[in-house]
Formats: C-alpha cells, sequence, structure tokens
C-alpha cells in the first residue's frame, strides 16, 4: 500500500492522473497541494476543486505557492489556454470555491485552512518515513517546505516526478516545462537526498495516445465522461489541428507506474539542474556514468512498454468514469 501526496497544477494530464489515482486500490491518498504552473495559482486550485468536485474525489485540496522561488512565474497558458486545459466540448463546471472550503475545513475541524506547505509537512511528520510525494508540477511547493523544514527529508520515503528529461525538452530545446518554470526548486530537492525517481520527456514520449481513446472515454455516454472526453479531444489537438498526430502522456506515466512497476525500466544517474546557462536554464543534466564519475541522485526513467501502459492507463480510467 502506498500512501501517496500528490503536487500538482491541473492542467488535462494532471486531471487524468488524479483520476488514475483515485482508482488505485494499493493507494492511499493523503493530500493535494496546488501550485501555479501550467497557469497562475488561483486557476489551478479552481480546476483542482472542480475535479474534485465533480468527480466525486475524496481527498483534501490545498492551495500553495503561487510563484516560483526566484524567477518570474511563466505559464503554459499560450499553449493549454487560459484556463490552463481547452475543451472541444462543454466546459467543466465551476464550483463555489468558498463553499468546498467550509465543507473541508468543518471534516477537518480547522479554520482556516493551511497553507499547502503547511500541510505536507503536517502529513509527513505524522507518517515519518512512509509518504511518497508524487509530483506532476513545478517543484516550489516541495522546495518551499524542504526549506522550512529541513528535518522532514529523511522523513520521506521517496519523491517520484513528472519532469525533466534525460534527451531533448519541450518548452525550451534543451529544458521541459515543470523544471523550467522553478529551477531553483528543483535544484533544492534533487539536492535534498530523498530517493527519487524522474519520469522525463524521454519516457514520456513512449506513451502515446490517439483518438481511439477519445472515442473510448466518449462512447461510457455518461456526463463525466463527456466532460472529460472534451477535454481529451482539445489536449489531441494541441499536436496537430484534427488530433490525428499521436499525443503523449506526461503527468499519468508515474500514476501508471505506481499500478504497473514491472513495465518500466530505470537507471541511476547522477542529475544536476541547470540554473544559469543562456540556452539551457532549467534542463536536467543526467551523468549515467555512475558511479565512477557521480554519485546518483535518481533512477531515471527509460522505458516502458507503451501500449501495455496505455491499455492499463485506459482500463483504470473507463471503470472509475463508468
Amino acid at each position: 500500500m502506498h500512501k501517496i501526496w500528490l503536487d500538482t497544477d491541473p492542467g488535462f494530464d494532471d486531471w487524468l492522473a488524479m483520476l488514475l489515482l483515485s482508482a488505485n486500490l494499493d493507494v492511499t491518498w493523503l493530500g493535494v497541494s496546488v501550485v501555479a504552473g501550467n497557469a497562475p495559482l488561483a486557476t489551478t486550485y479552481e480546476n483542482a476543486l472542480r475535479i474534485k468536485k465533480h468527480y466525486h474525489l475524496d481527498v483534501p485540496v490545498y492551495a500553495g505557492c503561487d510563484k516560483p522561488l526566484v524567477a518570474k512565474i511563466e505559464t503554459a497558458q499560450e499553449i493549454l489556454g487560459t484556463s490552463g486545459m481547452s475543451t472541444t466540448g462543454e466546459a467543466l463546471p465551476g464550483v463555489d470555491i468558498a463553499q468546498i472550503e467550509a465543507e473541508q475545513q468543518a471534516r477537518q475541524q480547522r479554520n482556516p485552512l493551511p497553507h499547502a506547505v503547511d500541510a505536507l509537512i503536517e502529513a509527513i511528520r505524522a507518517n515519518p518515513g512512509e509518504i511518497t510525494l508524487m509530483c506532476i508540477a513545478p517543484l516550489t511547493n516541495i522546495a518551499v517546505a524542504l526549506q522550512r523544514d529541513p528535518a522532514i527529508a529523511p522523513m520521506i520515503k521517496e519523491i517520484i516526478l513528472m519532469g525533466g528529461s534525460a534527451d531533448q525538452g519541450n518548452h525550451t530545446a534543451a529544458a521541459e516545462f515543470n523544471i523550467y518554470a522553478d529551477p531553483e526548486a528543483a535544484d533544492v530537492v534533487f539536492n535534498a537526498g530523498i530517493a527519487l525517481r524522474m519520469f522525463g520527456l524521454n519516457l514520456c514520449r513512449q506513451l502515446l495516445v490517439t483518438t481511439a481513446e477519445v472515442q473510448q472515454v466518449r462512447a461510457l455516454g455518461t456526463l463525466r465522461a463527456k466532460w472529460l472526453a472534451g477535454y481529451f479531444e482539445a489536449y489531441l489537438r494541441i499536436r496537430s489541428p484534427d488530433g490525428s498526430v499521436p499525443m503523449p502522456m506526461y503527468d499519468p506515466a508515474v500514476a501508471i507506474w505506481l499500478k504497473r512497476p514491472e513495465l518500466f525500466s530505470f537507471q541511476p544517474a547522477r542529475v544536476d539542474i541547470e540554473l544559469a546557462g543562456r540556452l539551457t536554464r532549467g534542463m536536467t543534466v543526467c551523468e549515467f556514468r555512475v558511479p565512477r564519475r557521480a554519485v546518483a541522485n535518481a533512477q531515471v526513467a527509460m522505458t516502458v512498454d507503451g501500449p501495455r501502459a496505455m491499455q492499463c492507463m485506459m482500463q483504470e480510467l473507463l471503470g472509475t468514469l463508468s
């Protein structure tokens, strides 16, 4: 049984990862911390609450950091739309944030709700050595938690994150978005001495979805499936106007690994974050010549059985939507 804390910035693929977590019976899902990333914090937090309410996710959600440690905030809205996730169909309905927060306050007997970083620290201290942090967003919340309370580092079982790349980037030629959005935070996390698994772009490009998966979701015919199918279709159209070109799955990769770890292979590496490069800021520099040239600080995901992983994802997704 995995005790999981999710750090996220929804985002359509974050949404899928959340649904996969909720469907995994081997997971005890303790909480969600939301950070600025795909869109500003107010938007990503509202997205997380919309997903929580309309997909009946029984997990506390907390608002976290609204800007990177050092740099000016940079979102992915130019690609993903102002809401951080576009749709070709009916928009996921809005929610009364104050009402949801009041319900959570009453359930937890806490008023006001803590900042996400404080909630995360509390959870780690209450479950020493047991919590795996699943990070699918810029690492600001995690870095701030480690800076605020350094003693929690050895209490964290493992960090599993979608971010970085062992080859080329996506937000820039060299850098993947989650790391680029706050490389100083990533540098803190990768140097914290915590067991870490990195699911980078090199891995996620082996997980491809097509219009066939969209049609499987739409064919369920339920309202929740209808909402998701419209966003799924818009996600596919990021790469091609008609959605005909397969699209990598990013954030769900980590959730699939939790369910089917035998489908993945890893290689130990020393991963350093480039902070100063004019063209390479945010790059995850992977030194695989360990221990000869460096001491490994991460297990880097290298291969996955893509078809079987996608089959697993769709089986879990369709099951939770039915």
